[in-house]
Formats: structure tokens, sequence, C-alpha cells
């Protein structure tokens, strides 16, 4: 359900964003030069070369779909990381199991069998 309601979100995001795009096909609205600035006083001055506002909306939209994608992805790594960790603790634990009953059946066999009754009226 969530994968549902995600992907109508992202469809009607898409779909608002193109409808933008197509009703503002003028050089004048996507032919804006924008130009970003850092400045720290007296220390550093930087400034982009003018880009094209419509590349910088694309961009813009594109990043953040690939940030959406990472995002999401995030806790099935975490997951998977943390099922090898407990798949790793239970091969040692049935490791650790399967020598225990090694050593259990070896301490049976070197049980001494009790003596049979014959045995016990010959010593007396």
């Amino acid at each position: 359900m969530k994968k549902l309601i995600f992907a109508v979100v992202m469809a009607c995001l898409f779909f608002i964003l193109l409808n933008f795009i197509y009703c503002n096909l003028d050089a004048a609205t996507f032919g804006y030069q924008v130009q970003f600035k850092f400045i720290i006083p007296h220390l550093l001055a930087v400034q982009s070369i003018p880009l094209p506002l419509g590349f910088v909306m694309l961009a813009a939209f594109c990043s953040g779909m690939v940030a959406i994608a990472l995002i999401e992805a995030l806790p099935s790594l975490f997951k998977t990381l943390e099922i090898r960790a407990k798949n790793k603790r239970i091969r040692q634990l049935e490791r650790e199991l399967a020598v225990v009953r090694q050593i259990s059946e070896k301490e049976r066999n070197k049980e001494p069998t009790p003596p049979k009754p014959e045995e016990i009226t010959k010593k007396d």
C-alpha cells in the first residue's frame, strides 16, 4: 500500500513539473540566467557561471529523485547487514552445539557399565 501511495504522489509531482515546464516554454522564463555565489568576506569569493533557470530546475528535480531513491534504499541496506550478522551468530551457535553434542557422546561412551550381578557375588 505504501508503494502505491508513493507512486501516486510521485506521478502527481512529475505531472505538475511537466505541466509547469509545458506552460512556460518561452525563452524569457527558462532563459533567465542564474548565478550562484559563495562569499566569506576577506577570505573567499566563489561564483558559478551563469546557468539557465530551466537547467537548474531540472537538475534540482533529478537530484531530488535520486536522493529519494537513496533514502529508501538505506533501511533495506541496514536490514541486510542485520540479517547477515544474525545468520553469522546462528552459525556460530550451531557449531558450539555440535561440539557440545560430540563431547556428550564421548562421555556417554566412556561411562563404565554397571557391574553385572554375577561379578558382585564373585567379589564377596
